[in-house]
């Protein structure tokens, strides 16, 4: 016989006998209520993961704990998301100017990074089978929504080949992390410059475009989850060192491992400042998110504050602060 759940109020009792953490009163009880035992506080009480417990004492450092990741998400939302849509659709007009809607066109064209490398060494073995696999992701994709998806399933009843066009409403940013690092040197070169994110110091390094959108991607996902965003337990990958020297060649900001939510303010400016965002709207994005800061260190011990942004989030926000002066 399974157990029976506690009450809200024992599960407030729970936590100030067991969990040592003072909890009490009608509006304690309504925030509980509202962020879920499971949710709130148990996904807030640690960092990264369960073995590195925050150790809060009151509730209330706890709660301002999941304000502050809330702050951040809607934050971030609208820039994010405007960020994937744009990113993608970039992509494709550059893909579609070079080899039209056909997507055999497209492979035989556009998607041919593998070129670059002998044929039969490792690295073309290794970059044709990505390739392959690509092809066989996209015809999957239009199999699996020929039925569910109107745009796919108008060319399928007219017998008509699904263009590109319509497979990239179906694509995700992994779809498009995965596209970007089959499409050849000078299609991606001409992404980059087209987002205002090409460095002449990494032109060679083509996987660059890949790296930021795989970067972002992490950060969507969470958001558009309500996932937790402070701790950066949504990254998923290792980040490049390629990624890491490019911002610091590019905007002058060291240390940007994308282990701390500092890191991915900073990319989110990244991608906006090539998007026609102006000094004024990125100055916005970055004010709030200090005051978020602030916030959160009027209301947390000094511990966990360092514990969630490190020492390099007020040096990184001044250097952020000179990229954006420092615009055309």
């Amino acid at each position: 016989m399974s157990a029976k759940p506690k009450t809200i109020d024992g599960l407030m009792r729970h936590m100030r006998n067991n969990n040592n953490l003072e909890i009490n009163g009608s509006k304690q009880k309504g925030q509980l209520r509202n962020i879920g035992y499971f949710h709130g506080y148990k996904g807030y009480n640690f960092y990264l993961d369960n073995s590195h417990k925050l150790n809060f004492t009151d509730f209330e450092e706890l709660h301002s704990l999941y304000e502050f990741d809330t702050e951040l998400k809607a934050l971030f939302y609208k820039h994010v998301m405007y960020s994937e849509t744009a990113i993608k659709n970039r992509v494709l007009e550059i893909v579609m100017q070079d080899s039209g809607y056909d997507l055999d066109n497209i492979f035989n064209k556009s998607l041919t990074y593998y070129k670059m490398f002998q044929p039969g060494s490792s690295q073309y073995n290794k970059k044709l089978k990505n390739t392959t696999r690509l092809r066989k992701d996209i015809y999957e994709m239009i199999h699996n929504h020929c039925n569910s998806k109107p745009y796919i399933y108008h060319y399928i009843h007219n017998d008509r080949p699904v263009p590109i066009y319509a497979v990239f409403e179906l694509f995700t940013l992994g779809n498009l992390v995965f596209f970007t690092r089959c499409m050849n040197n000078s299609l991606v070169i001409s992404t980059l410059i087209d987002l205002n994110l090409y460095h002449s110091s990494f032109n060679q390094s083509i996987d660059i475009s890949g790296d930021i959108i795989d970067e972002l991607k992490g950060l969507r996902n969470a958001i558009a989850h309500n996932g937790v965003l402070y701790d950066c337990r949504f990254k998923t990958s290792t980040t490049s060192n390629r990624l890491e020297n490019y911002i610091k060649i590019h905007m002058g900001i060291n240390n940007v491992k994308f282990n701390k939510i500092i890191d991915y303010l900073i990319l989110v400016i990244l991608i906006c400042s090539g998007l026609s965002y102006s000094k004024t709207e990125l100055r916005k994005i970055v004010r709030h998110f200090e005051n978020y800061l602030n916030e959160l260190r009027n209301n947390c011990t000094q511990s966990v504050y360092d514990r969630i942004n490190g020492a390099h989030a007020r040096p990184k926000l001044k250097e952020l602060k000179i990229f954006i002066d420092n615009l055309a």
